[in-house]
């Protein structure tokens, strides 16, 4: 799960890179890192996964010089936060009419986990239309009762202000941000820098569904799950 998040956070550059104009060049970004993710899956004969092998019981070697390794263990169990950060304003008021009947796709995304659900709603501001709850059926019905917002579509804002709230959840909780919103921000007091800080120092990992707002007939949102 988490070797996403840089992918997500350079699809989130490329979406809101043309968000303020005039705009100064595109900052560049360099990362380096010492961690390499190997996924393993170890099975027996019969096809059963097994759980209880060490990092010792592992050799990996790069050109031939054995690497240091530790396993990280899977936290898709753990308790989970997700914000619902849903545009309602500029190019999604005509998207509205995909979020319903999303419940099933929730259950599906969040698992069966200990969970809290938020949704929020923005336009040229964010608005809080469900705090945290179990429930994910009236998160379902908050998205089956979207009203049409302004002309303006202020992601960067949003996603700031979803994190504030996912600051509230226990600190056992991981935390995770659905946005479904157009690719270019417009409006926004919230600069990218501002938000990508947010989203990382908070460990926040987003998964972003989003349309185009040059283009008319998109398919339907929900088929992208």
């Amino acid at each position: 799960m988490r070797s996403l998040i840089p992918a997500l956070v350079l699809t989130l550059i490329a979406a809101t890179a043309h968000a303020q104009q005039p705009q100064p060049p595109a900052p560049s970004i360099t990362v380096s890192t010492t961690l390499v993710e190997v996924p393993t899956m170890v099975k027996t004969k019969d096809g059963q996964p097994v759980f209880t092998l060490t990092a010792n019981d592992f050799t990996l070697t790069d050109n031939g010089a054995p690497q240091h390794l530790a396993l990280v263990p899977d936290t898709d169990s753990e308790p989970l936060a997700l914000a619902i950060v849903v545009e309602t304003g500029g190019a999604g008021a005509n998207h509205l009419a995909n979020y319903y009947d999303l419940g099933a796709v929730l259950d599906a995304l969040i698992g069966n986990v200990e969970r809290r659900v938020a949704v929020i709603s923005f336009d040229s501001t964010p608005h809080l239309l469900l705090s945290f709850t179990p429930d994910v059926d009236e998160a379902a019905r908050q998205l089956n009762n979207l009203q049409p917002g302004n002309q303006g579509a202020a992601i960067l804002d949003a996603l700031a202000f979803a994190v504030a709230q996912l600051r509230t959840a226990p600190p056992n909780y991981r935390r995770a941000i659905l946005l479904l919103s157009e690719t270019i921000d417009q409006g926004s007091n919230t600069t990218l820098d501002e938000a990508l800080r947010l989203i990382s120092d908070t460990n926040t990992i987003m998964y972003s569904f989003g349309f185009s707002s040059t283009r008319s007939g998109v398919r339907h949102e929900a088929s992208k799950f």
